[in-house]
């Protein structure tokens, strides 16, 4: 009876040590899994890591592109309101009135003024009547020629050069 019980203690050590064998060597297997696994997220944040930094670099590029974006925006937003403010005070200038035509009385009188045998005199009643005539801008008559006051009195028209905005040149009849 000692000899069975031992043969049963015998049995149930060997049976004991089998489970225990077999506890420690599924404790193994799931330990090189957890290794496997930690090694699997250590890779996984070493690659969060390098992604992360990847992120960081762009958005760092991000914001340097919206910097020099908003610069740009504002130099255009600065144009416009100087243009607007250009505009402003162009339309608030002060501005001549308008001034009547010559009429005959007037007209009389500065060729009165400038009656005379003298050269000065000849010369300035013949451009108040070309002045008279074709309406041109006072500046004018200064730039014309011989030839073109021939052109007035054959022809009905002269060609005057512009001084100021325009064509290089225009007709007065």
């Amino acid at each position: 009876m000692q000899n069975q019980i031992q043969k049963i203690k015998k049995k149930n050590n060997q049976l004991l040590l089998s489970k225990l064998d077999l506890l420690v060597k599924k404790q193994e297997m799931n330990s090189n899994k957890l290794e496997g696994i930690g090694n699997d997220l250590r890779k996984g944040f070493i690659g969060l890591a390098l992604r992360n930094e990847e992120l960081l670099k762009s958005n760092e590029q991000l914001k340097q592109q919206l910097a020099e974006v908003l610069n740009e925006l504002n130099a255009v937003k600065k144009k416009r309101e100087e243009k607007t403010v250009r505009r402003e005070k162009w339309a608030k200038r002060k501005r001549l009135p308008k001034r009547d035509s010559i009429n005959s009385e007037i007209y009389n009188l500065l060729i009165k003024e400038s009656e005379g045998p003298t050269y000065i005199a000849t010369r300035t009643r013949i451009a108040i009547c070309i002045l008279t005539v074709t309406g041109i801008r006072i500046g004018e008559p200064l730039s014309l020629k011989v030839g073109q006051l021939e052109t007035l009195l054959e022809e009905g028209w002269i060609s005057i050069d512009r001084l100021k905005r325009g064509p290089a040149n225009h007709k007065a009849f």
